[in-house]
């Protein structure tokens, strides 16, 4: 089987009627889809299903209500807006036989007040209704084609490997998957249906009343449990579903983080490279200034300000010979003080005190002319031989640089202007406030994720209580039955049921254990053809029992898969769900949705070269613009028929492009 087309109308983001072209050859088997998260890539995948298989497309039959109202959120707001009633999906399939033969699946729906839907599902076949199926079997007819429990093991995406890989449920999903693809189902229900039968004819032998009424009563209470496990696997489900849909919403908002502080150190150091090279300019701006001063400062200062700057500079070298003379004054008051005390040592106390309070007096007047002389202020504070060398320059050289100078005094303020405005934008440049805002979001949305798994947890205890509940009721129901008395004919109606049970049990034995060594034999070959490590795991075992899976090393240890890099255990797990579409024995495409987001390049490369080549006759990828670098797609490029690339506005949604890559 092979999708050779789709078209979307009005279906979630794509506004309108969009076809796609998915038809491939036997060289050209790939078909790539690329694109932005949000642009609508698990749209094209979700309306495959929707279309093939309406209110089952998610594996359970939904509820009226619910698959009207999961309908009605899919029609695209924008045509609502204009009321552009269309609203369908079509996929053209090509059949595989002796002669290939062709048919096109439509599921259109009409929205009836915004509360109904009245659904059509048609089958074509060159353009007319099919007629080699009534009508009334159609949607039968297709799922006995394409089984959706099988179509799964087709679809290769993150979130199924992620389950696999750290699921509590690995070992049984794994179980399950076998019984799907291998038909073990059908001989199960046979040998339920077997128990059943027996079951029946012991209970209409029973000829104690109180057996009857106590055995109907552990039916009943059967059917409360398992009426509980219902509602529980229930609550699982959607707790499990809003898990993985905060997961997106964390991963898209990380996404943004890290793209927003990106552009924010970006700025910062756009700046900074920018204040840098202008303290370097400022930088030599001062060197010339400090030249002109040296050597051509009377060219450039106005007369009135050389005549000024002259008067300072004289009042100054009087106020540092005032200070000078205070200091030296002060000396010698304190000189005299001491010899007076030495040699008038004769005199009496109060003479001597008499004479020393004269001589401070006679200095105290001088110390007060000398500060009523100091009324300036020093501004320049030059030595001695500065001052002269500064007058001599004004006194003797002419005006020969005085644009020199200007202009270089308005390139330094103009520059200081700059620095500092670029100073105020660095210092309101943060990221503290928007960081904190989106590490309060993640922060919550981690919360929320781990009350949820903390309540599925719960829940999984609550169920596996009942679960062991029921098989004890089960066992009590089973012990009551042995005590039926049956009719001769009925014991041998029971003879023959019980012979085929065991017939069964022992195909469904025999069957698991085969398939289980072929997927071991299948998976063990992908992994090492996938694998970047290839010294380290030898095979890979399944225990046909509980289905536990265990890495094997080349000297017989067995390698904890929490021990192996992320990258080797998204390589694991893709060979297992490979190994399961080998498994179906089916050629159905296989559709990739963001497979190699979660890998490293290496390992992204062996998967490129040795998985999508020779997966199947059809592979779609559906890929983030990221994901598809210039060497992937270079090792790509010989597969792929046809490539696209999807947007994230409404107007022209897809186009074909000879490149899906972002440089």
């Amino acid at each position: 089987m092979k999708i050779t087309g789709i078209t979307l109308c009005n279906f979630k983001n794509f506004k309108g009627e969009y076809s796609i072209d998915l038809s491939t050859n036997e060289q050209k088997k790939i078909v790539l889809i690329c694109g932005p998260n949000g642009a609508g890539k698990t749209s094209i995948l979700e309306s495959i299903k929707l279309c093939m298989y309406g209110r089952r497309f998610n594996g359970k039959v939904l509820s009226n209500k619910d698959y009207e109202n999961y309908i009605i959120s899919l029609k695209n707001k924008s045509s609502i807006k204009e009321k552009d009633e269309r609203f369908f999906v079509q996929i053209d399939i090509e059949l595989d036989d002796v002669f290939p033969y062709s048919i096109s699946i439509k599921r259109e729906w009409k929205i009836i007040n915004d509360k109904s839907i009245k659904e059509t599902f048609t089958i074509f076949h060159k353009d007319k209704e099919l007629e080699i199926v009534p009508k009334e079997h159609w949607e039968d007819f297709i799922v006995s084609l394409f089984p959706p429990y099988i179509f799964s093991y087709f679809f290769f995406d993150g979130e199924k490997i992620k389950e696999l890989v750290v699921g509590d449920n690995a070992e049984s999903m794994l179980r399950e998957s076998i019984r799907d693809l291998t038909g073990l189902k059908l001989y199960e229900t046979l040998l339920n249906d077997v128990n059943s039968l027996i079951s029946k004819i012991k209970r209409r032998n029973i000829k104690l009343k109180d057996l009857k009424v106590e055995i109907r009563s552990k039916e009943k209470e059967i059917v409360a449990i398992q009426r509980k496990i219902s509602e529980i696997n229930s609550k699982i489900e959607l707790k499990s579903k809003k898990i993985r849909d905060l997961s997106e919403k964390k991963e898209i908002i990380e996404i943004e983080l890290r793209r927003k502080a990106g552009a924010v150190v970006k700025e910062r150091n756009k700046i900074e490279r920018e204040v840098s090279k202008l303290n370097q300019e400022l930088g030599k701006l001062n060197n010339e200034m400090r030249q002109i001063c040296e050597d051509v400062l009377p060219f450039v200062i106005p007369f009135e300000v050389r005549k000024n700057l002259l008067e300072q500079l004289k009042k100054e070298r009087r106020l540092k010979e005032l200070i000078a003379s205070e200091r030296m004054l002060r000396e010698i008051n304190q000189d005299l003080i001491t010899r007076l005390e030495q040699r008038l040592s004769t005199l009496s106390k109060d003479y001597l005190q008499y004479i020393k309070e004269e001589v401070n007096s006679i200095f105290l007047e001088k110390f007060e002319e000398i500060n009523n002389g100091v009324s300036e202020k020093l501004l320049h504070d030059l030595t001695s031989a500065e001052m002269n060398r500064i007058e001599n320059f004004l006194k003797n050289v002419e005006e020969r640089a005085k644009t020199n100078l200007q202009n270089t005094l308005k390139n330094r303020e103009k520059l200081m202007l700059r620095l500092k405005k670029l100073k105020d934008k660095l210092k309101q440049i943060t990221d503290e406030d928007f960081v904190e805002d989106y590490i309060t979001k993640l922060s919550s949305i981690q919360t929320e994720i781990e009350i949820l798994n903390r309540e599925i947890t719960s829940l999984r205890n609550e169920k596996e209580t009942l679960i062991n509940k029921r098989e004890k009721v089960l066992s009590e129901i089973r012990k009551l039955e042995e005590k039926v008395v049956c009719l001769k004919e009925d014991n041998k109606k029971i003879e023959i049921c019980v012979n085929i049970r065991n017939a069964l049990s022992e195909i469904i034995d025999f069957t698991l254990t085969t398939k289980v060594k072929e997927l071991e034999n299948i998976i063990t070959y992908l992994y090492q053809k996938l694998t970047n490590k290839r010294d380290i795991v030898k095979e890979i075992k399944i225990d046909p029992k509980n289905f536990l899976i265990k890495l094997v090393g080349f000297r017989g240890e067995i390698i904890d898969k929490e021990n192996i890099s992320a990258g080797e255990k998204e390589i694991y797990v893709l060979s297992i769900l490979w190994g399961l579409s080998k498994l179906a024995n089916m050629r159905f495409p296989i559709i990739v949705d963001t497979l190699l987001s979660r890998l490293d390049n290496v390992h992204a490369k062996n998967v490129v070269k040795n998985f999508f080549p020779n997966t199947g006759d059809q592979v779609i990828i559906l890929a983030h613009d990221r994901e598809i670098n210039g060497e992937i797609y270079n090792i790509l490029k010989p597969y792929i028929s046809r490539e696209y690339s999807l947007s994230i506005g409404e107007m022209n949604k897809i186009r074909e492009a000879n490149l899906c890559q972002v440089s």
